[in-house]
């Protein structure tokens, strides 16, 4: 389903005259990105609104990866298959990462501008005319896959609205109740949704309308006589992904607690949580649910609280930045109200 920005405004109005709300498609959120990179590596990246640095930690398509501890701890559904488990950091190639790097710091500008041209609940291909970043996507991949897919999300704050809408898509209500948060209070709702690729990839190998998409497009940049680098198609509709809120302490936007619930058709079904030997991790308990608590050493969101709702197919994930000074403690009475 397609979101209408007039329908939106109009129940803001409907709900507060004054309600302060953002509808666009910022940089950062959709960006394919397992996880947040365990260094600080850029602080501007930080400076971007919590809901959206707060995303960095799901994926979108795929996995799940944070940064915790050093053993193995896992969580097994009722069947005794494990559906969430850490394991050691993996070596990364530094010449592969390299690239990485550079690839992220060419293609970030045209990357910015595709996302502005979706609409929230749209989803689109896009193709990026550029050789040097499509010489690095060949190396970096190994295929002559040179496309990239994106859907809109919606941006809300304020939060009656952005239950109502939330629910409307079959999203589970993660509002924090206000005895919990005490100083903290609600600051941006986010609805992502997950683009259909089921026609574009199968087992996970291109198909022949991938790529047609990839050559309509290429021919279009090839026809081109401006400026422009970046093309863009329309693909099927997304479906509702993930709903992540945010909630900050008085007016510091740097200090927040962060709440995503994940659908896991959207998923592996296994999830990793990734470590170091200077992290910490342990399994806890919240009314009976287990759940994986993290320590992060040197990271923006410093804590995490992750487990699975089977009843509802659901990833949870709670996030602390490093300024927000909640204990574990504090952290498994918020869980404990997502709790069926």
């Amino acid at each position: 389903m397609e979101f209408q920005r007039d329908d939106v405004e109009e129940k803001l109005r409907e709900h507060h005259t004054k309600s302060r709300y953002v509808i666009d498609v910022r940089d950062g959120v959709m960006e394919r990105i397992a996880s947040l990179p365990a260094k600080k590596r850029k602080p501007s990246l930080y400076r971007r609104p919590l809901v959206m640095a707060a995303s960095l930690l799901l994926v979108t398509s795929l996995s799940v990866t944070v940064y915790a501890a050093a053993e193995l701890v896992q969580i097994r559904s009722k069947e005794g298959k494990v559906v969430l488990e850490t394991k050691p950091e993996p070596e990364g190639s530094k010449e592969l990462q390299a690239k990485q790097d550079r690839l992220y710091s060419l293609d970030t500008a045209s990357r910015s501008s595709a996302f502005r041209s979706a609409l929230p609940g749209q989803a689109i291909a896009y193709y990026i005319h550029n050789q040097e970043i499509n010489e690095l996507k060949r190396e970096i991949h190994g295929k002559e896959t040179l496309l990239e897919f994106h859907a809109g999300s919606l941006h809300l704050g304020d939060l009656g609205v952005f239950r109502e809408e939330a629910e409307k898509r079959g999203m589970p209500d993660i509002h924090i109740p206000s005895k919990v948060l005490h100083e903290y209070s609600f600051h941006e709702g986010m609805l992502s949704f997950t683009p259909d690729l089921s026609d574009l990839f199968q087992e996970g190998e291109p198909t022949k309308a991938y790529y047609d998409i990839q050559n309509e497009l290429i021919r279009k940049a090839e026809e081109s006589t401006g400026s422009k680098r970046v093309f863009v198609k329309e693909i099927k509709p997304p479906t509702a992904g993930s709903i992540s809120l945010s909630y900050v302490k008085g007016s510091d936007m740097e200090t927040s607690i962060s709440v995503i619930a994940t659908k896991r058709s959207a998923m592996n079904s296994k999830q990793e949580i990734h470590y170091t030997d200077k992290d910490h991790v342990e399994k806890v308990l919240a009314d009976g649910q287990e759940m994986i608590y993290v320590h992060y050493a040197d990271a923006y969101f410093n804590q995490g609280l992750a487990w699975v709702d089977e009843a509802q197919d659901l990833y949870y994930h709670i996030a602390l930045n490093s300024k927000a000074k909640l204990t574990k403690e504090n952290m498994i009475e918020i869980a404990e109200g997502f709790i069926n």
